[in-house]
């Protein structure tokens, strides 16, 4: 008679797999989230000066006392100078802007000069003495407001001259009035009651022969 053998049959079963542990499946903990605070102990960067961002040479220059505007003084004029020169650049010049110009002219307010280049056989082309006449209006830019002038290349290279007429606030010529507007290249003169031709004939000159201002 067979017997039940309670250790074989337990031998004969298939074993469960148990699940292994991995040595390194550790779970990893969130490490705590240190938060910056920022304390008044930090200091802000100071800004720096306006003397510090400047370097010496503009520094030199801010301590420079402003130049005196050298017509400040003068009363106000009735003439409009840029009222004309609207006129002269965007209208006919002989039948609109001059009847205007003369029309309007205060002659207690501003004054006429004419004004010729002392060197004429020193001119040689054309292109270098209209070069010559834009670099003489640049370094004079800060007359502007209070000047105006048509200024004539005459003749062809080799032979030519310089002349024009300008219209000054004041009655004083304003080269003298600064350093900077000083031209010992030219000679000038005042025009009186009777320039009134010789005006008309620089600024209503040909187009292409002049610089203005």
């Amino acid at each position: 008679m067979a017997q039940f053998d309670a250790k074989k049959f337990a031998e004969s079963q298939p074993k469960k797999d148990t699940p292994r542990k991995e040595k390194g499946s550790r779970e990893e903990k969130p490490k705590p989230q240190v938060e910056r605070k920022e304390g008044k102990e930090e200091k802000k960067a100071a800004a720096p000066s306006p003397e510090e961002e400047l370097d010496e040479c503009e520094q030199a220059l801010a301590a420079e006392p402003k130049a005196k505007d050298p017509f400040a003084h003068l009363p106000k004029s009735t003439f409009v100078l840029d009222e004309f020169k609207r006129k002269y650049s965007n209208e006919d010049t002989l039948s609109v802007a001059l009847p205007y110009f003369w029309d309007h002219f205060d002659k207690d307010g501003w004054s006429l000069w004419y004004s010729e280049y002392r060197f004429p056989e020193e001119l040689t082309q054309t292109f270098m003495s209209c070069n010559l006449i834009t670099g003489m209006f640049q370094r004079l830019d800060k007359l502007r407001k209070n000047a105006f002038a048509s200024v004539i290349l005459f003749g062809t290279n080799n032979s030519s001259s310089i002349s024009g007429v300008w219209v000054f606030r004041g009655q004083e010529l304003a080269f003298l009035l600064s350093p900077d507007w000083q031209r010992d290249s030219a000679a000038s003169r005042r025009l009186g009651g009777d320039s009134k031709a010789r005006s008309t004939q620089w600024l209503g000159g040909e187009e292409r022969s002049k610089v203005r201002v």
